[in-house]
């Protein structure tokens, strides 16, 4: 939006001339953004805006080594978005607190792009070695479980870990926010993972109004995993930016190809139905279930 002003003796830069929007995008797993919630995140990027990208889980699978795993998928995105502001790979870390918690942040030099990880255990696998729940999900089922994160920082439970998210959100204060589909596991034919849906849950929880269930800021919830069976709507510049940024990400992730997931490279599912304004009432699902081991 600009700005219209009268200064004497003085100009305004271009950068100073416009009010800067800021978005903070809550998603489950390092890709999550890349592949479901991009051309939207690449297009505030580019646009300059301050973007806040919050990873709910450390990304880990039952297969490999936790944390090498986990920082290598960091290290794509890190790729990723220095791709998508065409700015050398380079980063600052800044640990940040949140709701008493400390949490690992990385932004991006000469941007205003800011990685935020959680580190807490994502779920992956069935019960031969894995753990089909994730710590997401076991803090919905049991608001007294302590999720702890995989890099040592200290436990959350469902309260702190949603105050956390509320943390966030005050201090980035964003025009709006994104967040994965809270009624994903009822998409059909494809339902989506554990982790999206649970993390678009306790996202909507820090996104209510004190005391309500009614929307505190703006939130677009985005169709994960069944976005290959909705209508191809993302063409041209946007396809190719996609396809560009992911390019990037993947060859520091083992456990995807360049062509897995394509089917995303031309589409991004934003349903109107699941846009959350301000005042909007949000009815928390009662369906949802996943079997522990």
């Amino acid at each position: 939006m600009l700005i219209s002003l009268v200064m004497v003796g003085a100009s305004l830069t271009h950068a100073q001339a416009f009010v800067t929007t800021t978005t903070v995008s809550f998603v489950a797993h390092q890709d999550d953004d890349l592949l479901f919630m991009n051309p939207d995140i690449a297009s505030d990027v580019q646009a300059g805006y301050n973007v806040w990208v919050v990873y709910l889980t450390a990304g880990e699978v039952h297969d490999l080594p936790a944390m090498p795993y986990a920082n290598q998928r960091i290290e794509g995105e890190r790729a990723a978005y220095a791709k998508t502001a065409n700015v050398p790979n380079a980063w600052t870390y800044e640990e940040m607190w949140f709701n008493g918690h400390p949490v690992a942040t990385n932004r991006l030099n000469g941007t205003n792009v800011r990685l935020v990880f959680t580190f807490v255990h994502a779920a992956s696998g069935g019960c031969d070695g894995g753990d089909p729940q994730g710590d997401l999900y076991k803090m919905l089922a049991d608001g007294q479980h302590l999720a702890r994160p995989i890099d040592g920082r200290p436990a959350y439970t469902r309260a702190s870990f949603v105050g956390m998210l509320r943390s966030v959100l005050e201090h980035a204060k964003p025009d709006y926010i994104r967040s994965g589909s809270s009624i994903g596991h009822r998409d059909s034919p494809r339902r989506d993972h554990v982790d999206h849906v649970a993390g678009a849950i306790l996202t909507a929880e820090a996104d209510l109004v004190n005391g309500t269930r009614d929307t505190w800021i703006r939130r677009d919830e985005y169709t994960a995993y069944n976005s290959e069976n909705q209508p191809e709507n993302v063409f041209g510049y946007w396809s190719d930016r996609k396809v560009e940024i992911w390019d990037q990400y993947w060859p520091h992730d083992p456990k995807v190809g360049r062509n897995d997931h394509a089917y995303m490279f031309i589409r991004q599912i934003r349903p109107e139905g699941r846009i959350f304004h301000p005042g909007t009432a949000w009815v928390p699902p009662g369906d949802f279930a996943v079997a522990g081991c």
